[in-house]
């Protein structure tokens, strides 16, 4: 008996789900005074004698892999009973925030020159562990005005201008003694904007870390002794001097809808890093037109007359192509037609996973932080991608025996919608356990992990449903020709023999189809790979041109994948045997993913010269999981681009006859 789904009750539950959904993303709003909820495009008015909430996070290196807990170190000031965790969003969970309300005082607008935190007690083994941490560069992440990052300031030397790295040094080596220090007193300086009076915004948060031996605050003075931790002592107990000063300075130049601007470094956005950015971006342009021109010149040699070609005996070859087209389309099909169209969906959600966020992120970035709600519009993109493959997966496996075929299979919708988060579901928690066992403090939280993954995969069964159920009556609406009733209507399917070279073939092709589309990301491809692995301190701000280059990607992978599929059928029968033409097409546009994940374990090993097991091991298994997605998306492209034209081919040659 045929299940049918009924599409007003799954879109019902998936409303209500995609509503908690949203609230899991988004996180608990948390009321703290200073606070808006409001925090989609509008700034948070202060004013002047407002008190303002500093968030402490994590500490984190570019050398070792995984942030520890700001307040889960041995010579931190630990919070005052009053002050609680903050609820994290799913971004902030996965990238290991620990946020907590902080006891620092910040009144807008007033000076603080002193303040004592506290006199942290700790063991010995305590300023070891703080050494062994500033020894690996460990910066520390505040924040405040809904995660404003705290910024080391630098001064670019291309323009001379000010811009901000997130966070500070939890310390610093001194290079000629070798002797190492800790910062137990940061200077905070506050920039803000004035919009009416005594109202103000906040534009920019700089903090000046020293090392301290005393209670006395520095201020601007160099006469005073640094914290040595070189040796600590040798009894049981040190109290450590833990102090800070604040100071409110207006920025008129920068106004709040600029302020991330000065997190990003200009040296990539000015002068001949900006000019090499358009130059690259116009040759992928010129790289799409020399493909598409090709394409043309192929499609006019082909469509051109068709009629002239089948009855012209001096045209064998272009003949050929007809009859291939016709025999490929007959070819015996089964459970790997099935598995490719399972892919296939999967590629599809992909597709959206990645364009959504980057289409959302090229009107926000100079908005605000723009991490959270990338990852929003990617939640949201990823279910609708589970209707978009589950409506895709329909239509094919309906399409592919026209005459036999024609029921609405919902397991099979469901499938094709939900392989790709249950496939993710299963390889996280997987690997979470591994890296539990090795190294704890890198992993990811496991119960939030497994409860955000399942949210996933529930509401995408239910978006599955619907789209599968949109497919089939749309599938049963329009006429039933997709294909002529040459292949449609003829029961006896073909059995082609398999080549030996086949394999062979199709990994040449594939190196080859891969190299142009590799060539047009690979410049972004780089700053995103230094700003998430090798300089955390500078943020990725490039998405209009990352934006541009996928989409000119895309345009090459469907064009490359077509002139593939027609080499494919040139060879046919007398190196290659197509009886899997349709996995062949698929694999062969695969080939970017191979070169981008060569190029990732590349940076891996010999730009990050990443060392320890568990990281190794993250770095990798991640970076193959990325790039085998990126496989599935431009592999679907290629497969659907190329299914196309051989339907279209065929179709010529009926409608001629």
């Amino acid at each position: 008996m045929v299940i049918r789904a009924r599409p007003l009750g799954c879109f019902v539950a998936v409303v209500i789900l995609l509503v908690i959904l949203l609230r899991l993303i988004a996180g608990g709003y948390i009321k703290i005074e200073g606070y808006s909820s409001d925090w989609w495009l509008k700034p948070n008015v202060y004013s002047i004698g407002d008190s303002l909430e500093l968030i402490v996070n994590t500490v984190d290196s570019d050398i070792i892999q995984g942030p520890l807990g700001y307040y889960e170190l041995p010579f931190t000031c630990p919070p005052t009973p009053e002050k609680k965790p903050l609820h994290l969003s799913l971004n902030e969970i996965i990238r290991g925030d620990r946020k907590w309300e902080s006891d620092y005082k910040l009144t807008v607008g007033q000076d603080n020159p002193c303040e004592v935190l506290c006199a942290r007690k700790t063991e010995r083994t305590g300023l070891q562990k703080a050494k062994e941490l500033i020894k690996n560069g460990y910066m520390v992440q505040w924040m405040v005005d809904e995660d404003l990052p705290a910024a080391t300031t630098y001064i670019s030397t291309t323009d001379n201008r000010k811009y901000y790295a997130p966070g500070f040094l939890l310390g610093y080596v001194d290079s000629s003694t070798g002797r190492v220090y800790f910062n137990n007193h940061v200077m905070l300086v506050i920039r803000y904007n004035v919009i009416g009076p005594g109202k103000v915004t906040i534009v920019g948060f700089e903090a000046y870390p020293k090392s301290v031996s005393d209670y006395r605050c520095p201020g601007a003075s160099r006469d005073y002794e640094p914290f040595d931790i070189t040796d600590p002592p040798a009894g049981d107990i040190v109290h450590i001097p833990v102090t800070y000063s604040v100071y409110w300075r207006e920025e008129a130049d920068v106004d709040w809808t600029d302020r991330w601007s000065l997190y990003v470094d200009r040296a990539q956005l000015t002068g001949s890093s900006s000019t090499f950015h358009w130059i690259t971006l116009a040759n992928s342009v010129g790289i799409v037109l020399l493909v598409t021109f090709i394409v043309i010149v192929n499609l006019i040699m082909i469509f051109k007359n068709p009629k002239e070609q089948l009855e012209s005996k001096e045209k064998e070859d272009s003949s050929d192509i007809f009859r291939v087209a016709n025999d490929w389309l007959r070819v015996k099909q089964g459970f790997q037609l099935n598995r490719l169209i399972v892919c296939v969906s999967m590629g599809i959600q992909v597709m959206f996973m990645i364009l959504g966020p980057l289409a959302t992120s090229l009107s926000l970035t100079r908005l605000h932080n723009i991490k959270n709600s990338v990852l929003a519009m990617a939640a949201l993109c990823f279910v609708a991608g589970a209707f978009m493959a589950s409506f895709v997966g329909t239509w094919l496996k309906m399409d592919q025996n026209m005459s036999t075929y024609t029921f609405y299979n919902p397991v099979f919708a469901v499938l094709c919608g939900s392989a790709l988060p249950g496939s993710i579901m299963v390889l996280t928690v997987s690997l979470n356990c591994v890296v539990w066992i090795w190294d704890s403090t890198k992993a990811l939280p496991f119960g939030a992990t497994v409860i955000s993954v399942s949210w996933y995969f529930v509401v995408c069964i239910l978006v599955s449903l619907l789209g599968g159920s949109v497919a089939a009556r749309m599938h049963r609406s329009v006429h039933h020709d997709t294909l002529p009733p040459t292949v449609g209507q003829d029961q006896t399917m073909l059995k082609l023999p398999k080549a030996k070279t086949g394999k062979l073939v199709v990994f040449l092709a594939g190196l080859v189809s891969g190299l142009l589309p590799f060539v047009i990301i690979y410049v972004e491809l780089e700053y995103l790979y230094k700003s998430v692995w090798l300089e955390k301190t500078t943020l990725y701000y490039l998405y209009s041109f990352l934006f541009a280059n996928v989409l000119l990607l895309c345009i090459v992978v469907c064009e490359l994948s077509l002139l593939c599929c027609l080499v494919l059928m040139k060879l046919n029968h007398k190196i290659v045997s197509d009886s899997s033409w349709r996995w062949r097409c698929f694999i062969i546009s695969t080939g970017c993913s191979w070169y981008m994940e060569v190029y990732s374990l590349y940076y891996i090993f010999f730009v990050l010269n990443m060392k320890g097991t568990s990281a190794v091991f993250i770095s990798v298994c991640y970076s193959i999981i990325f790039n085998v997605l990126c496989g599935l998306a431009t592999g679907s492209l290629g497969y659907l681009t190329s299914s196309s034209f051989v339907k279209r081919i065929h179709r010529t040659r009926y409608n001629r006859n």
